[in-house]
């Protein structure tokens, strides 16, 4: 289990288990199939004294929130919670341990008081994106710097499909012909250390990009400029870099403004 600190969703198996139980409801799967196929699906961490309180308490607070929680999935819950068994793992640290208690009355005042109402849960918005892999993207700063950039592949999740974009390694203030478009390699990333000083140039050449607020492509500054050929590992191509276009186009914007500008 990974637990990160004695909140009741610090722990990986928690954060799980309230996952997956809201996208069956997303989907439209009945209340106590949902709460079965739950039980079936961690069975195995059911077993597991230490993993077992964070599925009932997980699975349990998540229905009461919904208004729907089941009275088996209650009542373990707060077996649980009354066992002690949960406290015993943080007792080499008293001030976490005295966190953890906090969680757990509160978690028990939640389960054992009056529920709300049953909420309705429905799937949240998908943004799909129009960009294909290939296409090339330009963005323009404030001092006529131009970066390209291009689609390596989509990345396809269940809340977006969403573009993996890399830097090219050019520099200029127009467009380049097609040849000179086939023939650029990716920018490569600079390395540094994240020990408080600003970051260089180029920290990031490679981003999955999602729409946030709203805000596509276009109404945060950048243009489908053409398209280039695919390079190798294109299909399978990772970013550690998430962001949104208008994050995206500020570092855009202060890493070539940072750049001399090419002379003609």
């Amino acid at each position: 289990m990974g637990a990160w600190g004695p909140g009741l969703f610090s722990d990986d198996t928690a954060c799980d288990v309230r996952d997956e139980y809201r996208e069956m409801l997303e989907d439209g799967v009945d209340d106590d199939e949902a709460t079965q196929r739950m039980l079936d699906s961690y069975a195995d961490a059911l077993d597991d004294p230490d993993e077992a309180t964070s599925v009932w308490l997980a699975l349990a607070v998540t229905q009461s929130k919904l208004g729907r929680l089941h009275p088996t999935v209650r009542d373990r819950a707060i077996a649980a919670i009354d066992s002690g068994a949960d406290l015993a793992r943080w007792s080499d640290t008293p001030r976490l341990a005295a966190k953890r208690r906090d969680v757990l009355e509160k978690a028990r005042a939640q389960l054992t008081g009056p529920q709300p109402q049953r909420k309705k849960v429905r799937r949240p918005s998908r943004h799909v994106t129009d960009l294909q892999p290939g296409d090339v993207l330009s963005h323009r700063a404030a001092n006529g710097n131009l970066a390209l950039l291009r689609v390596a592949r989509i990345d396809v999740e269940r809340h977006s499909v969403a573009p993996v974009l890399v830097a090219l390694d050019f520099t200029g203030t127009s467009m380049p012909t097609q040849p000179e478009l086939d023939s650029l390699a990716d920018k490569p990333q600079t390395p540094f250390k994240l020990d408080g000083r600003p970051l260089p140039s180029w920290a990031s050449a490679s981003w999955l990009v999602a729409v946030n607020q709203r805000v596509d492509y276009n109404a945060a500054g950048f243009h489908r400029a053409g398209r280039t050929i695919a390079r190798p590992g294109d299909p399978t191509f990772d970013t550690r870099t998430y962001t949104s276009w208008q994050l995206l186009q500020r570092e855009l914007e202060r890493t070539l403004t940072d750049a001399p500008v090419p002379e003609p």
